[in-house]
């Protein structure tokens, strides 16, 4: 697959490079809203946390994948309830290197093995070549050469061809209705 064009918004780095390595599938009808990598007055970028907030149901579906998949999952911490939706923390210390490397926006600096899970999780879908470029810059400054119109050496001194995480959209801020479940929270922790 080719890439013709580049993506003209953002796209939240947690979500493309850290949440695939929580090993829940791409496809499930259960998402999150969005993912962060730090919650302002809570959890910094050095604590290597993913943040997640999801809608909340009471149906089976959710309860069933609420279980195994955020709760049961190897790398939950904890988690906060609000009213109709719910914030998911996973410590991925285990890949503190891939996480630093996300923040500092050195895609291609992930390990190999982190690469591949990440590729595995865009597998079917219409980013995974953006998402592969991001990771193996090199295979693809001819292309993004052409794209933009500029010599290869100016790629291959930036080296990324992903701009950086914007670590202020990258941040859950705290508002009221969070900021009451800091104080009280429903602390899961394994």
């Amino acid at each position: 697959m080719k890439i013709e064009s580049l993506y003209r918004d953002y796209v939240q780095k947690s979500k493309l490079f850290l949440y695939p390595l929580l090993d829940i599938k791409r496809g499930v009808s259960i998402t999150p809203i969005n993912t962060f990598l730090s919650w302002e007055g809570k959890y910094c970028f050095t604590d290597s946390k993913l943040i997640c907030h999801y809608h909340i149901r009471k149906d089976k579906e959710f309860k069933l994948f609420e279980d195994v998949k955020l709760l049961g999952n190897p790398l939950f911490y904890e988690m906060y309830h609000l009213e109709k939706t719910g914030i998911y923390i996973f410590d991925l210390t285990k890949y503190e290197a891939d996480f630093w490397a996300v923040v500092q926006g050195k895609y291609s600096m992930i390990h190999p093995g982190t690469r591949r899970k990440i590729l595995d999780y865009w597998r079917t879908h219409s980013k995974r070549v953006y998402v592969e470029s991001y990771l193996y810059p090199k295979k693809f400054y001819p292309m993004y050469s052409q794209i933009l119109n500029v010599e290869i050496q100016h790629l291959k001194a930036a080296g990324e061809l992903c701009d950086k995480p914007d670590l202020e959209k990258e941040n859950l801020k705290s508002g009221v209705k969070i900021m009451n479940l800091i104080d009280n929270p429903l602390n899961l922790q394994r």
